[in-house]
């Protein structure tokens, strides 16, 4: 089972972001789908979700090294370098810690929280990018349809 945030339009329900779409892709053509709906008063800023995951997009697509070459990678480092973690746990097998990093949604973070993330991840990515100016790399993403 998968959660994903769908908007509805006239009689019928569309994915709301492209991370819902791909979500969905697990999914045959045509099949028929059990759903659970219910309303958000508080959908988290999607013009900031979408902004987040475009550059996260882009800089996988910079394909800088190995540990960053896809979006899930740079999601995960991103929030790893950022301190949004909910956890740590240390391995004893392999005598290493490993970050549980927080996830985006209100059971985890408040608005507030969510958007001091997504500004220092935009900083960080900004500088990986070479662009030193935030305002300017999101700019630039918006351009290369990133946004």
């Amino acid at each position: 089972m998968i959660e994903i945030c769908v908007q509805k339009r006239g009689n019928a329900y569309y994915p709301a972001s492209d991370e819902d779409r791909e979500a969905g892709q697990v999914y045959k053509e045509n099949q028929i789908l059990k759903a659970k709906i219910s309303g958000v008063r508080k959908m988290r800023s999607l013009k900031e979700l979408h902004c987040y995951w475009g550059s996260c997009r882009y800089i996988a697509s910079l394909n800088l090294n190995e540990d960053m070459n896809t979006k899930d990678k740079v999601n995960y480092l991103t929030r790893i370098k950022a301190g949004f973690v909910e956890d740590t746990v240390y391995d004893d097998v392999h005598k290493r810690i490993h970050w549980i990093p927080k996830r985006l949604d209100y059971e985890n973070c408040n608005q507030s929280e969510a958007h001091w993330f997504i500004a220092a991840a935009l900083e960080m990515h900004a500088d990986l990018a070479g662009l030193k100016d935030v305002d300017k790399y999101v700019m630039f993403l918006n351009e290369l349809g990133e946004k």
